[in-house]
């Protein structure tokens, strides 16, 4: 069925509507994000603070799964429609390729996806690789759309961790600090109790590869900002390059 970019528009509208979502939710999220717990550890002489971070709503990490797969089914199904521009019968294969190495000749999949699309769309779509941007490729859209895809849908949901910002009170003596896998303990000494002041902020959500303790590394986190990004990459700058090819369908 020869509809243009119809059913890509609907997709990336569909994913729009879930950014909107995810930005509301993470907004009320982010108001009342964790708990704390107090003790006074008479025999260590410590007035100890424990910050738990709250379960992160389920919608959250569906609304970020949701909100990619509509933006990568989009980009396949221009693939598709610029496939159709060729020949009745695409191959089963055709999808629009993302990737981070220079794809060799020999490179099947790459290949196969690639097959049944016209010469000159073909080469806007390699011009937008992100390999081009090598050796920064993780920092490409298109590469970071491929990820947050294929964490959710092979490994976890896509969350990579919850930004706190803690700020003491100016005036204590000696403010310790320790993370477990329940919270995170502050503790100073009970003597300087009363003058004890906390404030936690919390920036926002961070998507990507979950981190299993505190402060850990990530292979690949981005904010939201960063999906505003990509979403802003794809409609404005990726998909109007097809439009000509459409013109008369």
């Amino acid at each position: 069925m020869r509809v243009g970019l119809t059913y890509t528009q609907m997709k990336l509208g569909w994913g729009h509507k879930r950014l909107d979502e995810l930005k509301r939710e993470v907004d009320e999220f982010r108001k009342d994000a964790h708990i704390i717990r107090t003790k006074d550890d008479i025999e260590q002489s410590r007035y100890r603070v424990y910050i738990e971070q709250k379960i992160t709503p389920d919608p959250i990490g569906m609304l970020v799964g949701e909100f990619a797969y509509a933006l990568r089914s989009g980009l396949d199904h221009l693939a598709w429609q610029l496939a159709l521009l060729k020949t009745a019968k695409p191959g089963r294969q055709t999808a629009f390729p993302i990737d981070s190495e220079c794809p060799p000749l020999t490179n099947r999949a790459y290949q196969e996806k690639i097959a049944d699309i016209p010469g000159p769309a073909l080469a806007i779509i390699e011009s937008l690789q992100p390999y081009k941007n090598w050796p920064a490729f993780k920092d490409h859209p298109l590469w970071q759309l491929n990820k947050l895809c294929n964490i959710d849908k092979h490994r976890v949901v896509a969350i990579s961790h919850i930004g706190f910002e803690i700020f003491i009170a100016e005036g204590i003596s000696a403010a310790w600090r320790r993370d477990t896998n329940e919270a995170m303990e502050i503790s100073i000494p009970l003597a300087e109790k009363s003058k004890f002041h906390i404030e936690i902020r919390c920036p926002g959500i961070v998507f990507g590869d979950p981190i299993e303790t505190t402060d850990a590394p990530s292979d690949f986190e981005i904010s939201l900002e960063g999906l505003d990004r990509i979403y802003h990459f794809i409609r404005n700058d990726t998909v109007p390059r097809f439009e000509d090819f459409f013109a008369n369908s």
